[in-house]
């Protein structure tokens, strides 16, 4: 009789322990789970959110911009002309890669549809280069523009494209030939606004944006030139949709062959390192 009360202890025993094991590491379990979520928590008040980015374009979409022009007997600028090409460690965007008498703007972005993009801040930027250098003797490969930006369009309140952009003027012919501009709206159509200016040459080169729509604020920096005054709001025409849709962007326009340049060249630009983060308030 004694015997088995002290098998029977040793089994009560036994489903105490059991059941002490369980509840610890339950306990375990979720202050791990709770130290987490407090991580995560303090992660996003500390500002990061989401993060995104890459050594290339993969993934981003390609359209053909509204920078275009076809010379007369020439077919009208289509997705023909214009290719963006993801290598392992930077992309190409090519405009006119047919050679012919136009103008090809290519845009190639990355689209992400999501209401905290009104309310987030966004940090963005990339690494960009010529792979030649444009000259009033290079008949092969010539420029107009290298250019792009960050958008986030609002279509379900105040239906404005808010976001900021700059613009590297590339055209060797042309009198503003590598001058930098950053584009200005107000709720209108829009402009450019000449802030600096940077050298062409075959040398990489970094872009900057920060972008907080609600204080209406926006910073670009291209490697050492800052522009403080880059927040713009575009008025965009009434067939744009409706949801709420950021956009980080780079673009080529190919050289204009007016008015009278019959150029039939090339236009490429090489960009890599690209990164996105949203930081919360």
């Amino acid at each position: 009789m004694i015997r088995m009360m002290q098998r029977q202890g040793k089994k009560n025993a036994h489903r105490m322990l059991g059941k002490a094991a369980i509840i610890g590491a339950l306990v375990v379990f979720l202050a791990s789970l709770f130290a987490m979520v407090y991580r995560t928590s303090a992660y996003a008040q500390q500002g990061e959110a989401q993060h995104y980015g890459g050594k290339n374009f993969s993934g981003w979409q390609t359209v053909v911009g509204d920078g275009i022009y076809a010379a007369p007997g020439e077919a009208p600028v289509s997705m023909s002309d214009i290719q963006t090409d993801n290598l392992p460690d930077y992309s190409v965007l090519n405009a006119n890669i047919q050679r012919r008498v136009i103008m090809a703007h290519n845009i190639t972005y990355k689209k992400i549809i999501d209401s905290q993009a009104l309310t987030a801040i966004h940090e963005v930027g990339y690494t960009f280069r010529l792979p030649y250098l444009p000259s009033t003797n290079n008949t092969s490969e010539n420029a107009q523009t290298l250019e792009g930006g960050l958008f986030v369009w609002d279509g379900a309140n105040t239906r404005l494209d808010y976001g900021a952009a700059f613009q590297w003027r590339l055209n060797p012919w042309a009198p503003d030939f590598g001058k930098l501009y950053a584009w200005q709206a107000n709720a209108d159509a829009g402009r450019w606004q000449e802030i600096s200016y940077l050298k062409p040459d075959t040398a990489w080169h970094h872009m900057e944006i920060r972008l907080n729509i609600p204080a209406q604020q926006a910073t670009l920096s291209i490697d050492d030139l800052q522009d403080t005054s880059a927040f713009s709001r575009v008025t965009k025409p009434a067939d744009w949709g409706t949801e709420i849709a950021a956009r980080l962007q780079a673009e080529i326009i190919s050289i204009d062959p007016r008015p009278g340049n019959q150029i039939r060249a090339l236009h490429q630009g090489e960009f890599k390192d690209w990164h996105w983060n949203w930081l919360s308030q």
